[in-house]
């Protein structure tokens, strides 16, 4: 079982269709897990495009962590009108990771839930990746 597919089962099994996007991206290939309603919404080119711009922003990620000194940069989260989206690096020096999406319209979800995710990408995944 691949990383995505572990990440999107236990995420499941958490959230149930509250959980929108998984996504585990290297530089050269993704793999994505989405509920079928959101994956009728784009193409593989724009999907494409999302992990691109995630790896663009990773690469600043770094001089953002020693500009504001708060402690190490675990992810960026973003705010939408229907979701909660999770850039989360390996580290900061890679261009991998994953993307992890959250219903927040119509949901009970909240940012209790991404810290949730974080934690657990922290504790049970990070161990993980070599």
């Amino acid at each position: 079982m691949s990383l995505g597919q572990t990440v999107w089962g236990e995420l499941e099994e958490r959230y149930g269709t509250d959980l929108r996007v998984v996504i585990r991206y290297h530089p050269s290939e993704f793999e994505t897990y989405m509920r079928d309603d959101i994956r009728e919404q784009y193409t593989e080119t724009e999907l494409r495009e999302i992990v691109d711009d995630a790896i663009i922003e990773q690469l600043s990620l770094d001089r953002k962590e020693q500009a504001i000194k708060t402690g190490g940069l675990h992810g960026v989260v973003q705010i939408f009108d229907t979701a909660w989206v999770l850039f989360w690096p390996d580290t900061l020096h890679t261009k991998s990771g994953f993307i992890v999406s959250l219903q927040r319209a119509q949901s009970s979800i909240e940012m209790d839930s991404i810290d949730d995710v974080d934690r657990f990408l922290n504790e049970e995944i990070a161990p993980s990746i070599s």
